[in-house]
């Protein structure tokens, strides 16, 4: 891999977690992000441990916390707080830097009509959180719609938002970003050229779990030098761009 001179690196989708069918530690993620010399990483539970292996209020407050403490311990760790569909909502929004809101299409659904989804929604509106939305496409679209002032980060360039095709309905959008983890580099280089620089994130999903030839996030980062990027633009996917959307509301 290239070496990448005096860059800030922060992986911005990575699970932790160390309760159930799948483990990665905060130790974990320490020694993969050693290998590409990142700085740091937006962190958030694993769906097994907020619904798919373990389904109740105390395990998903467990994972929750889990990832907090995890971020208390380094300034570059961003914790995404992750919502389910009973919504319940953290005691202090103020230790959060984003929210991460996941289904996939076969799993239990969230409840838009829900009065406590409404309740949450107002909740992430006035802290102004990012959201890492990974939905079926229509509820995708129908929750941009709802929700248009709010920055939310396509996850896989948008691989289980509908597809790469489906999701770039919202290249002019400025409010919508992508994440590249698992992707490969056609979606990426199209969505650099539609919606810019400024609006890709690099990703990895590292995990327990790891997928053949992908996952480490010195594979994925690899995969992003090949794009041939300028350095102002590479600042921009590598961290200035995750860093930005923290930033808005987590002041220095």
């Amino acid at each position: 891999m290239r070496k990448i001179q005096l860059m800030r690196i922060i992986d911005a989708h990575v699970h932790l977690g160390n309760q159930s069918f799948k483990q990665y530690t905060p130790e974990d993620l320490a020694a993969d992000l050693a290998k590409c010399d990142a700085a740091g990483a937006a962190i958030f539970a694993f769906p097994e441990d907020i619904y798919r292996c373990v389904d109740t209020d105390e395990s998903r407050r467990q994972a929750n916390d889990y990832v907090l403490a995890a971020a208390r311990q380094d300034a570059d760790l961003y914790p995404f707080y992750f919502v389910w569909n009973g919504y319940e909502q953290p005691n202090d929004w103020s230790q959060w830097a984003g929210i991460k809101w996941h289904r996939h299409a076969d799993e239990p659904p969230y409840d838009y009509e829900d009065p406590r989804c409404e309740a949450m929604l107002e909740a992430i509106r006035a802290h102004n959180l990012p959201i890492i939305l990974e939905e079926e496409f229509p509820n995708t679209v129908a929750f941009i719609q709802r929700n248009p002032q709010l920055n939310i980060i396509i996850p896989h360039m948008g691989n289980l938002n509908g597809g790469y095709e489906a999701v770039q309905a919202f290249y002019d959008n400025p409010h919508i970003f992508y994440d590249t983890s698992v992707s490969p580099l056609a979606p990426i280089a199209q969505a650099l050229e539609n919606a810019g620089a400024q609006r890709v994130i690099f990703g990895s999903d590292v995990s327990g779990t790891r997928l053949p030839y992908f996952n480490f996030p010195h594979v994925e980062l690899e995969k992003i030098m090949k794009l041939g990027l300028a350095q102002d633009e590479l600042a921009l996917v590598l961290a200035g761009n995750i860093d930005r959307l923290v930033s808005e509301i987590r002041p220095e």
